[in-house]
C-alpha cells in the first residue's frame, strides 16, 4: 500500500534539513557488508515527494529485479522521523497457500537485530551496570582462555578476534537448537582471527555472546528483556524474537533455492542459535518506531548514540567505519547508519539518513539475494538529485 499524497508531501516538507558536505569514502577493512555508490555526487537536493509516473518506475524496477532472482515476496517502506510516508507490498508472504504480502507482514530481519542488542547493552553502559571496556570474562563464566582481555566493545565493534562461528559452521547453524555451550565450542574450534583490537572480522558470535552477558546482568532471556526494556516502551507492537514453534501472526515464510534454480522452504531459524545476532523479526512500522525513537533520548542518550555511530579505530590507529551495531560510511555524501541482515530465507536493509530525517526499510523473503540494489532504488527516487540508480545489482 501507499500513504495518502497529501499527507506525505506535507511529511516531506520537514526533509529539507542541509545535507552533508561530500566525503570521501573511508577504505574499508575486512569483509563489512557495504552499501557504497561508486560514484562521488553530492546529495544537493533533499528528499522529495516523488510523482505517481516515478512511484510507478520505482515499483517496476523492485518487481523486475524480484522476477529476475526468483523472489517470492518484499516489502519497501521510507519512513520520515518515524512516520511512514511510503510503503509498498510486493508478491508473496506464503506461495504455498497464495497469501500476499501487506502493510502487516512481519519478515525475518537478520543481522539488523544486532543493533537491538547494542542498545540493550548502552542501556546497561547508562545504568552503570555495564562497562564497554569491561572484559567478557568479568560476565560469563567458561569461557576459554585465548578469549581472555577481550572487551565488551570489542564484541560490539567486531575487533575481538573471536571467530564467527556461523562461518565455521554455516548458515546451517542456525536451524538447529544450540546451547550456549555448542556456541563457544564450535567458535573455539578454531584459533583466534588476530589480538584483541588489531583488526576487524565480522563476527556473529561477538553479539551471540553479547546477549549471553545482557542475558547475565538482567536476570532474564533476551526477548523478555528487549520487549520490556525497548519494543515495549516504543509501543512496537510486531516485532519479536523469531520462533518457528510459536504462532506469530503475519509472518511471512522464508525461501531459497535449489541447484535446479527452484524455489523451496528454507529450514526455519532456531531462536537459540541465534540470540541477538539474527533472531529478530519485525514489521515496517515497529523499524520506523525504533527510528523515530533515534532522534530522542527516550531511550538512548546523545552520548550513547554518539558511541554506537562513532567509526571504530583500532589500535594501529586504522579506522573501520562500522560503530556498535551499524555501519557508518557515507553514501554518496551523505551521513547513514544502516545494516543489512541475511538469514535462512531471508534478506533485509535498514537505513538511515540522519540529515533528511529519512529512512529506508527493504524485506525480502528468499535467502541469499541483494537487498542493497532496492534500497538504492528506493533512495535514488526519493532523492534525485543523487542522480540515476546505480545499475550495478
Amino acid at each position: 500500500m501507499k500513504t495518502g499524497t497529501g499527507d506525505t508531501s506535507a511529511l516531506i516538507m520537514r526533509l529539507s534539513s542541509s545535507v552533508s558536505s561530500l566525503k570521501r569514502f573511508a577504505q574499508k577493512l575486512g569483509l563489512i557488508s557495504v552499501f557504497l555508490y561508486a560514484g562521488a555526487a553530492v546529495a544537493a537536493d533533499p528528499f522529495v515527494q516523488p510523482t505517481d509516473a516515478e512511484l510507478a518506475d520505482l515499483d517496476a524496477q523492485i518487481q523486475t529485479y524480484m522476477d529476475e532472482n526468483n523472489i517470492p515476496g518484499g516489502l519497501v517502506a521510507v519512513s520520515s522521523n518515524g512516520t511512514l510516508i511510503h510503503q509498498q507490498a510486493y508478491g508473496m508472504a506464503n506461495v504455498e497457500l497464495s497469501v500476499p504480502v501487506n502493510g502487516e507482514t512481519v519478515f525475518e530481519i537478520g543481522s539488523i537485530s544486532k543493533q537491538f542488542v547494542a542498545a540493550a547493552v548502552m542501556l546497561l553502559v547508562q545504568e552503570d551496570k555495564l562497562g564497554l571496556e569491561d572484559t567478557i570474562h568479568q560476565h560469563l563464566q567458561g569461557l576459554p582462555s585465548e578469549w581472555l582481555g577481550v572487551t565488551v566493545r570489542q564484541l560490539l565493534t567486531h575487533t575481538s578476534g573471536i571467530p564467527d562461528y556461523e562461518e565455521i559452521a554455516s548458515y546451517d547453524v542456525y536451524g538447529s537448537r544450540l546451547t550456549s555451550e555448542d556456541v563457544i565450542k564450535i567458535a573455539h574450534s578454531r584459533p583466534m582471527d588476530f589480538e584483541p583490537g588489531t583488526g576487524w572480522y565480522y563476527s556473529n558470535t561477538g553479539y551471540y555472546l553479547l546477549s549471553l552477558i545482557v542475558e547475565r546482568i538482567e536476570g532474564q532471556p533476551l526477548g523478555e528483556i528487549l520487549e520490556s526494556r525497548i519494543f515495549d516502551p516504543l509501543d512496537m507492537t510486531q516485532i519479536r524474537m523469531t520462533d518457528p514453534e510459536a504462532i506469530i501472526p503475519n509472518r511471512a515464510s522464508g525461501y531459497w533455492v535449489n541447484k535446479a534454480g527452484k524455489l523451496i522452504n528454507r529450514r526455519a531459524t532456531e531462536t537459540s542459535s541465534t540470540l541477538g545476532a539474527g533472531g529478530i523479526l519485525s514489521s515496517a512500522s515497529d523499524l520506523a518506531k525504533w527510528d523515530k525513537s533515534l532522534y530522542g533520548d527516550q531511550l538512548l542518550t546523545a552520548e550513547s548514540k554518539a558511541a554506537m555511530w562513532a567509526p571504530t579505530v583500532l589500535s594501529d590507529g586504522r579506522r573501520v567505519e562500522y560503530g556498535f551495531g551499524w555501519n557508518v560510511d557515507p553514501y554518496a555524501g551523505l551521513t547513514s547508519q544502516r545494516h543489512s541482515g541475511q538469514v535462512a530465507g531471508f534478506v533485509a536493509k535498514f537505513g538511515r539518513f540522519p540529515d533528511q530525517e529519512a529512512a529506508i526499510i527493504v524485506f525480502m523473503n528468499r535467502y541469499e539475494v541483494d537487498s542493497d540494489y532496492p534500497m538504492r532504488a528506493v533512495l535514488h527516487t526519493f532523492m534525485p538529485g543523487l542522480g540515476p540508480v546505480p545499475e550495478s545489482r
